[in-house]
């Protein structure tokens, strides 16, 4: 079942500052697997996606398929750029996708900001 990105509720900069917008934030701990698919609200521009193995390797995989596809589990999922990584990996996306998720051989810190 996928997750959609949630608000990040200890934020709450933007309450106090009419200048600033509503965090969101997913971290999660996929352990050896394929985790869930996180979908993105179309509400933001980019978001910062990391990985940090502490062993074996991990990959940040995307989709643009349409979210009942994501739902129903036959999006189509490709790779990011940098690939499988060994070490923690981070980068920026613009959020032209519907959904990522992380794959990791072992324990892996898999985290979503935007």
């Amino acid at each position: 079942m996928a997750i959609t990105l949630s608000p990040d509720t200890t934020d709450t900069e933007f309450q106090e500052n009419a200048e600033a917008r509503q965090r969101y934030r997913h971290t999660e701990t996929v352990n050896a697997a394929t985790g869930e698919w996180v979908i993105l609200p179309a509400s933001f521009d980019e978001l910062l996606v990391s990985v940090e193995p502490a062993s074996g390797t991990a990959r940040v995989e995307y989709t643009q398929g349409s979210v009942s596809e994501v739902n129903d589990g036959t999006a189509d999922a490709k790779p990011w750029d940098d690939g499988d990584v060994s070490a923690y990996a981070a980068s920026a996306m613009s959020n032209t996708v519907t959904a990522i998720r992380c794959v990791a051989t072992a324990s892996c810190q898999f985290t979503v900001t935007a």
